[in-house]
């Protein structure tokens, strides 16, 4: 009796860890896909001459990889990708899951959100929140760029031009920034703002970046504070 019980007990708990492969393979996708603006997981990999350059790639291949997915899930694939600038404007969040850097090289796994009315406008689909409202929907969503200025900056080491980076990204009136061309002490860049560009610069102002005027252009430079 007591081999026959042990044989049951044996064939319950293969029965049971079967059970759980099978919720493993099929119900954990489908949580991840009930929302197909929040892409989680997404690859980001990129080699360039200096670690900001593969991470900038890096996160504009996640991109492109993020909403090649999201067209297979809402299944309005064939359709050309949009340009590195447009596909950035229309993240709304972008989340390091994990990323490991060398002096040349990026690698990580992020977690990129589209802002649901510029993917709409862009494939003609709508998107409303998942049944029992889950999905990542209740993340707060800033608002697009409504304008674009060209600006350059200059720096006197990678930390730097980092740390003036952060403090561009983290602001409520930038909406993107798209990297023209870095070397060793001075950056280009675009940055889509959220207000006009005079209450803009103030606003950075306040985050600790001097932004003076440079004819149609900015120059920015790290201030105090930020």
């Amino acid at each position: 009796m007591v081999r026959g019980g042990a044989t049951i007990r044996q064939s319950m708990a293969r029965h049971l860890l079967a059970a759980a492969a099978l919720l493993l393979l099929y119900c954990a996708p489908l949580a991840a896909q009930d929302n197909p603006l929040v892409q989680r997981g997404v690859p980001a990999e990129a080699t360039a001459e200096n670690a900001v350059l593969a991470r900038d790639r890096a996160h504009a291949s996640a991109r492109r990889i993020a909403w090649q997915r999201l067209l297979e899930q809402t299944g309005a694939t064939g359709g050309p990708i949009p340009p590195d600038s447009q596909l950035e404007n229309m993240v709304a969040a972008l989340i390091v899951e994990e990323e490991r850097t060398t002096p040349t090289r990026y690698s990580g796994r992020l977690t990129v959100q589209f802002n649901p009315g510029l993917v709409a406008s862009t494939t003609g689909r709508s998107f409303t929140p998942p049944a029992g409202g889950g999905g990542g929907l209740a993340l707060n969503i800033p608002m697009a760029a409504q304008s674009f200025m060209e600006a350059s900056s200059r720096h006197s080491s990678l930390s730097e031009w980092l740390e003036l980076r952060r403090r561009l990204r983290a602001s409520g009136s930038v909406a993107s920034m798209e990297i023209i061309s870095l070397s060793m002490d001075a950056a280009r860049f675009r940055l889509g703002l959220r207000q006009p560009a005079g209450e803009a610069a103030a606003a950075l102002g306040g985050a600790g970046l001097i932004v003076t005027e440079n004819g149609a252009s900015w120059q920015v430079a790290l201030g105090s504070g930020g």
